[in-house]
């Protein structure tokens, strides 16, 4: 999906905010954006993310949730939509489908397989 197309001018789209820790990849994915016409605010983390969002000020909010626990972006991301019901998530999850349109569930499941990688390794240490 191509959010604007360079034929349009910029008032067509609304800017997006794009909410990524890895700053080279978040780097990228701006760069792309821009080249297409279209204004992106950046955040390293949800926090940053909190300070910038505003109702009806973006577009698109694009949040890469292999990122943050999935606790945090999933309550940053219900107290968008219930502040702005209209809002429009696209949520960055990688290979193999990379976007996604709707709350990605197995990124609990890998939470859930690290959290348990974590027990281990400390049942470990401590044996």
């Amino acid at each position: 999906m191509i959010l604007q197309s360079p034929n349009r001018p910029s008032s067509y789209g609304k800017k997006v905010l794009l909410i990524d820790r890895n700053q080279p990849t978040r780097d990228v994915r701006a760069s792309v954006l821009r080249s297409r016409g279209i204004e992106v605010h950046t955040a390293d983390c949800l926090g940053a993310a909190r300070f910038l969002w505003q109702p009806g000020l973006y577009r698109f909010i694009l949040l890469d949730v292999r990122r943050h626990f999935p606790g945090e972006a999933l309550e940053f991301y219900e107290q968008i939509r219930a502040a702005s019901p209209k809002e429009h998530f696209f949520f960055l999850v990688g290979p193999p489908a990379y976007l996604s349109l709707t709350w990605p569930g197995d990124v609990t499941a890998v939470e859930k397989k690290r959290e348990r990688a974590e027990k281990i390794k400390r049942f470990l240490a401590a044996a």
